[in-house]
This record gives structure tokens, sequence and C-alpha cells, in this order.
């Protein structure tokens, strides 16, 4: 290979993708090649290697007390923790022929000394390392309105009149500082009107300009601080349908953040999303909405978004979606007496591409409607034709079992808890992921409450709950490899069995257990290390491994979209990078820890 050839070799494999210009380059000239044979003992076990090892072509074994520990191939690297330590803790054997470049131990810990960034790789536990290359995945396309403040965007200064001057006065005030807000101020309270209430009041109500403009002023702002996040800002605002923040600093109003300042930071148009949901009177312009949010979804993961934060705000805009969608179908009556309410990953927040419905409706005990039926019909067939694809086990509002009087879901609770066989277990573990989305909220929490009242501290219960955390292999062999399926989905593993749906049924079990009352995985696992369920090291590798799997999952899922495939959560491995295959089996090796952890904290090995 040429001098060119090495650098571009070496220069793709992390730590050495932190090397200077200059660095890289003395790499690439100290660098020999080796050739061995099957059979050749690359590094033995005690002994201190002269090179660092980093493969171009073949299999090496990596052997400890109990037999192959692991097996390493193409860009993989033996043994830099030996040239760190100055004795390797296992043996290394060639496996196949083996092609390799041999970095001299001198240069290799010079590198150590003179970079931070290429020490800082060989010094991180499995998250840290895990949580660094996430980062670094992304470092090239981030997006500097993730990590922007909201004082590095533009904030109004605040003009505020008092609540006793006329309306008059204030709509001058707006015209001379060309603005379409001001704040009002009453005694220690502050309001704000905008240019939309002068329109309804003054115009449509025909209030006199005469009239006190605290009279039309709207109260109990909602305000965030400039160190917030603009990210946050834009949920908040998405979240709560308003269209501007007051911005507080050292406990001072210092301004307004409007939605249009946010626009120069954010080019994903979340925001016109959320006013088309909010002006939809008929169901097609409620659709053609919906059609913006995969490009959405798109746009952000291209700037290098987090998996979490995009689904943060795909939740918020998909319950945006639902209740207006109830709103334009039920009447106020029934809307009135009954609780909407998404499950499952939707109820998580953590559903980011349309895959399937998961919903259901409370009704008020003793409340009857015709005609409830053709209703809730006509709601899942609205949404399938919106793209959110029925649920292959029909929980959906028009399913009578998932549509029906609070008593009768109280009893359905007592039976899943009482008897506690899989279809119960998993219609329980479906509905503690419910989060209302219209109508009224408290008919959930009733029956929320009612299932943690009927837990009591029934062990047996709990591990029969925790016992689906153990349904599927973890695709990692024996010797580090991807386990694959040899036929329909030849050379691929299912992302959501391996790794995904063992995180969130494990810590959904300890969340119950603990009768935790929020639904998303991150935030339940948060709670749980401050409880002490487990230590912090578990919290930070789970949400590492959960981010990294998910981020996996919805590139994949984009991909498929592109190129007209039907959606699933298979993977090839063998389409990744060194990085990703680097990362996938950290992950599963924090799936595996944490699969041990759950088997011994409910006793499954006894089941």
């Amino acid at each position: 290979m040429s001098v060119l050839e090495q650098k571009a070799f070496i220069g793709a494999i992390a730590p050495f993708d932190k090397l200077r210009p200059t660095e890289l380059e003395a790499v690439a000239e100290a660098m020999d090649i080796g050739y061995f044979k099957q059979g050749d003992v690359l590094v033995k076990r005690f002994s201190s290697p002269e090179y660092l090892y980093i493969i171009i072509k073949g299999v090496v074994q990596e052997i400890d007390n109990d037999g192959v520990a692991s097996v390493h191939v193409s860009q993989d690297m033996i043994d830099a923790m030996a040239l760190i330590d100055g004795e390797s803790k296992k043996e290394f054997v060639v496996e196949e022929e083996l092609i390799c470049y041999l970095l001299p131990k001198e240069l290799f810990t010079t590198l150590l000394d003179n970079n931070k960034e290429f020490q800082k790789f060989y010094y991180q536990n499995i998250s840290e390392r895990l949580d660094s290359l996430i980062e670094q995945r992304y470092s090239k396309e981030l997006s500097s309105f993730m990590v922007a403040k909201i004082k590095e965007a533009y904030v109004r200064p605040p003009i505020a009149v008092n609540a006793d001057d006329s309306i008059y006065d204030a709509v001058a005030q707006m015209k001379q500082h060309k603005i379409t807000s001001i704040l009002i101020k009453r005694g220690d309270e502050i309001g704000i009107v905008s240019d939309t209430d002068i329109r309804e009041q003054v115009v449509l109500q025909r209030k006199s300009i005469d009239s006190p403009v605290g009279d039309i002023a709207t109260y109990n702002l909602i305000g965030m601080t400039t160190e917030d996040f603009l990210f946050n800002a834009l949920l908040t605002m998405t979240r709560h349908r308003i269209k501007r923040l007051v911005i507080y600093e050292n406990n001072e109003v210092m301004g307004v953040l409007d939605q249009m300042e946010l626009l120069s930071f954010f080019s994903n148009h979340s925001h016109l999303i959320s006013v088309q949901i909010e002006r939809a009177n008929t169901t097609e312009q409620l659709q053609k909405a919906c059609e913006s949010l995969v490009h959405m979804v798109q746009s952000l993961q291209a700037k290098g978004v987090k998996v979490r934060y995009i689904a943060q705000l795909i939740n918020e805009l998909n319950t945006n979606v639902f209740e207006k969608l109830y709103q334009l179908i039920a009447p106020p009556e029934l809307i009135e007496n009954s609780c909407l309410m998404v499950m499952g990953s939707e109820g998580r927040a953590e559903q980011v591409l349309k895959t399937d419905q998961d919903n259901a409706i409370i009704l008020r005990d003793g409340f009857q409607f015709d005609g409830l039926e053709a209703i809730t019909q006509q709601f899942t067939e609205t949404l399938i034709s919106f793209g959110y694809p029925s649920c292959p086990g029909d929980i959906m509002v028009n399913n009578s079992y998932w549509c029906k009087p609070l008593s009768e879901f109280k009893e359905e609770i007592h039976q899943w808890i009482s008897e506690p066989a899989e279809n119960s277990m998993m219609n329980l573990a479906i509905f503690y992921d419910a989060c209302a989305v219209a109508g009224d909220e408290d008919l959930l929490r009733e029956a929320k409450g009612y299932l943690f009242e009927k837990l009591q501290d029934n062990k047996a219960f709990f591990t029969h709950f925790a016992k689906p955390t153990l349904s599927f292999e973890t695709p990692l062999g024996f010797f580090a490899n991807f386990i694959v399926e040899k036929s329909h989905h030849k050379n691929q593993l299912d992302l959501k069995k391996g790794g995904i749906f063992p995180i969130v049924q494990g810590v959904r079990s300890l969340a119950l257990e603990h009768r935790l009352t929020m639904t998303n995985t991150i935030e339940r696992i948060k709670t749980l290390q401050q409880l002490d369920v487990f230590e912090k090291k578990v919290s930070v590798e789970l949400i590492e491994a959960l981010a990294f799997l998910s981020t996996l999952r919805l590139q994949t899922g984009l991909s498929k979209l592109e190129h007209n495939e039907e959606l699933d959560n298979y993977i090839a491995p063998n389409q990744l990078n060194k990085l990703e295959r680097d990362l996938l089996k950290d992950s599963f090796k924090i799936v595996n820890e944490f699969k041990k952890f759950i088997t011994y904290h409910f006793k499954l090995n006894m089941v």
C-alpha cells in the first residue's frame, strides 16, 4: 500500500481519526506490514508486545482462561491495552492467515502522551466509549441549533404597558416598536396581548379601544431562561400550542422569544406542521399536515439530532394529530365523557416512524352514546389513511375490548393481575405505557391508580411480568460475533427483539414494581437509578445502548422508506462500518448484562 492508502485506512479507525495531520503522517511512515500463518501466536499471555497490530485481512482469536473470548477481524487492533499496561492479559492466536500493520510501541505511547483525545479513547469504560462514539458519529453533521441556547437567538426586548392603559395606547406602542405582541404589567403579574387578541376583541367583539388593555391580556405565561436550549423552547411551544415565550434572566423578564425568531435556528418547519394541525377543519387538511412528518424526521436525523429528541418532538405532533382527529370525528359530548389514549411505544414517546397503532378509549361509567362503533371505526380507518398502519394485534379503538367504560377496564386490570397468563401480561404492559391525548385525563389516571392499588407486593406476579425480558436471544455469539438469520431475513438480525425490547421490558418491569407513573423508558431508568434500584453506571449504559439501538433502527427505517421497502426491525451487520459494528457489539453486551440483572432481581431462573 502507498502512504496515502495507509493514511486513508488508519485514519478511518477510532481513535486514529483523532490524530492531527502530522501525527497521522508519522504513523503511516512508521508502520510495517506483517504476515502471519494460521496458528501463529501473535501475542503471548503475560508478554510485553513491541507493536500494536492493526488487522488488514484475516482473523485473530483472543484467548483467556475460559477459552476463546473474542474474534478480531479487519480494522481491529491488538493489543493496545498491553502496550499501555506493559503486559498482555490474554493470548492472541491467528485463526486465518493474517496481514496487518505493525505500529511500533514507542510511537503509540508518544501519541498517548501528546494527544488527549487519542488517550481518552483507551481510558473510557464501555458506556463512556459508547457515548463518545455516538457523538463522533454525528460530529460532522450536528447542527448548531441542537446545542444553541436561547441567549444565542434574538430575544425581543421587553416592551410593556400597564394593565390599566387603554387598548389604543398599547396598539400605538406596538406600532412604534414594530412588534406583534406587547407585555402587560398588572401588579406583580406579567401578561401578554398579541395582534390576534386585538383582532378578536376589538374588531370582531367590538370592544372599545379605550378599554383597559389588561382586560384582554393572557396571564400565567409560560417562560424559560436564557440558559435553556432552543430545542426545548420549540418543544414547549409545540406542546402548549403557543407562539411566544417570556424569557427570564436572573429572575427578571429580559424579553420575548417569538416563534419566527426561532425559525432561523430550525430548518425542519415543525412549527408550521403544528399550525397546520391546529388550523385543520377537515380530515383532508389534517392528513396534509401529517404528510410532512417523515420529511421532518429525515431532516432532523440528517442534522445529527439524537433519536430521543426527535421522538419527543414527533410525540408532541402525533398527540396534536390524534387529539385534532378525535375533535373532528367525535361530538363534544363524547369527548367530555371519554379519554382517548395511546399506548405502547406511542405512549412511551419512543415511536419515531409510523409503525402501528396502539390506542384505546376509556368511557365514563354510565355514559351511553349511540353510534360509538361507527366513530371508532372512522377514527381507526382515518389514521390508516394518514399512514399509521393498523395494529397486528388489533389493539385499537375500533376493537370493543379497547373501547369500554372505566369499570370494565378495572375488571380487565384485576384479571390481568390475578391470572398472569402471557396475553394478560402483554395487555398490562401495553396499558401501563398508556398516555392520554384527548378527553378527560382523570379517567386514565383513575384506571392506573386502580392498577397500582391492586398490585400490592405480589412477587410472583412481578416475576411473570418480567419474564418476557428473556423471550429473545441477544444476537451476539460466544466469540462476540453477530448471530444472523439464515433464511427469510438472511444475514440480518432483529434490533427490536435482540436489544430494544429487553431494555424496554426489563425497565418497565422495575418501573411497575416501584409504581412509577412516567411512561418514557429513559425517564424510568433515571428515576430507578435515583431510587437506588441500580447504580448510575448501569443507568448510563442502558440509556446509551438504547439510544444507539434506536438510532440504528431509525437510520435503517428511513433507508427502507426511501427504497419503498416494508418497515421492519432488521438490519444487516455486514453493511455497517467498523464504528457501527463496535457500537452494536457494545450495546448487545450491555443488554446481556441487564438481562442477568433482571434474572437475579426477579428470580427468573426459578420460573
